[in-house]
């Protein structure tokens, strides 16, 4: 479960925290039994399942999303200086610093990094009130990680050795390094590592291969999970009122010795482990005038179509892990009621019983008046000169309760966010 994500200093942004937490006085009469949630809850923390981030062009919604991606990405992999991009319209030499404030199996975890143009300045990964381990400047703090079998020494050089490269330079988190190499010395740091690498998603581009959302879906690449997830999706894609009677979904493995004939209406994914490539067919089937079944490539369907089919793949894999989905633009090409229907599934206790969450920017101004989104759900993102990008959640403004048509107010300027074009 997300509780916040704070930036400084990356992009346009100088100073902005991202909560999510649940910011209504009080649970609604009958919350329990609402077949939308309000919030979500584990332990006394209530959040929201959803937050959506509205604002005009270049004010800073996209940059949300990157600052996310390039941190998850940090503490997958390792720090590249490429990652330090700071605001260009204050340059005041300052490091750009990520701070990501979760909970998981009902621990409370702060973990933040600093950044530098060259190397990580600062890491520290805190459970509750405990500082797990602390490392400023290189100087490292393993007060409560030390154990006989792994004393200060030894995890100074574990630090020396797998953090720092060739040139010295920290550049790879000792969070991702214990993690993931040493899983037995700490279940704090395992727990929190595993969190961010694998419970949450970020995807600052909203186009994917069918076959991408499938695979996620299935988990496993074996013929009948892959098919089981194909049917799931194509299930829950003809009940959003989609045309389409039925699909079906072709494998070829094509091995290394094998003549590759590209073709334009299939896609091919590549096996990282093999080194195999998968051609993938997918067919729709539409009904003609006189009822006879017509097959069409997927590809020729519309783009909104595709667009959906696409998505829940991605979706309900997100829901069936318990995960955060953090994407740019969700709304692309998608009918504004579909749109609110793809939004509505982390709402719905039948489809979210994992405490899932998700985390988009939109134009889309209809789904302000949908029933289902409350005061916490909804986030304004403005820009100035003086302090960059800035974000507030509607349930910041005085006066504004579930009640109120966020729509027309939204669009009036009660919330600013909003461009004043004049050509």
């Amino acid at each position: 479960m997300l509780l916040s994500f704070h930036i400084e200093n990356f992009k346009s942004i100088l100073n902005v925290t991202i909560p999510l937490t649940y910011a209504e006085k009080k649970a609604p009469n009958g919350y329990k039994q609402m077949d939308l949630y309000p919030f979500i809850e584990e332990n006394d923390y209530r959040t929201v399942p959803i937050l959506a981030f509205y604002g005009a062009n270049a004010s800073g919604k996209s940059n949300i999303v990157k600052a996310f991606s390039v941190f998850t990405h940090i503490v997958r992999t390792k720090y590249y200086p490429s990652d330090f991009t700071p605001n260009k319209l204050h340059s005041n030499n300052s490091p750009i610093i990520f701070k990501l404030n979760f909970l998981k199996s009902g621990n409370e975890y702060s973990y933040t990094l600093k950044i530098d143009d060259k190397e990580i300045i600062y890491e520290q990964l805190n459970q509750g009130k405990i500082c797990i381990f602390s490392i400023e400047n290189r100087k490292i703090q393993f007060n409560n990680l030390a154990t006989d079998a792994y004393s200060f020494e030894k995890l100074a050089s574990i630090f020396s050795v797998e953090c720092l490269d060739l040139e010295k330079q920290f550049r790879t988190p000792f969070l991702r390094v214990v993690g993931s190499n040493y899983a037995g010395l700490n279940s704090f740091i395992t727990e929190a590592y595993i969190f961010i690498v694998r419970n949450i998603e970020v995807y600052g581009l909203n186009k994917f291969p069918f076959a991408f959302g499938i695979e996620k879906l299935a988990e496993t690449n074996d013929d009948v999970s892959l098919q089981n997830a194909f049917n799931e999706v194509v299930t829950i894609l003809r009940k959003l009122d989609i045309d389409i009677t039925r699909m079906e979904l072709k494998r070829n493995e094509i091995n290394n010795n094998q003549k590759i004939n590209f073709r334009n209406n299939h896609e091919y994914v590549r096996n990282p482990k093999s080194k195999t490539l998968t051609e993938v067919e997918i067919n729709s089937y539409h009904k003609d005038i006189y009822g006879n079944e017509v097959q069409f490539d997927f590809n020729e369907e519309s783009t909104g179509t595709q667009r959906v089919a696409c998505l829940l793949g991605i979706i309900l894999s997100v829901l069936q892990r318990g995960n955060i989905l953090i994407i740019d633009e969700l709304g692309n090409s998608l009918h504004p009621y579909l749109f609110a229907e793809i939004v509505r599934l982390f709402k719905d206790r039948r489809y979210n019983k994992n405490n899932s969450q998700l985390i988009f920017t939109t134009h889309n101004t209809d789904i302000m008046d949908e029933d289902m989104m409350r005061v916490s759900e909804l986030g304004i993102v403005k820009k100035t000169l003086k302090k960059g990008t800035e974000f507030k959640r509607i349930s910041d403004f005085e006066g504004v309760r579930n009640v109120t048509s966020f729509r027309k107010q939204y669009l009036e300027g009660n919330f600013s966010g909003i461009p004043y074009p004049y050509i």
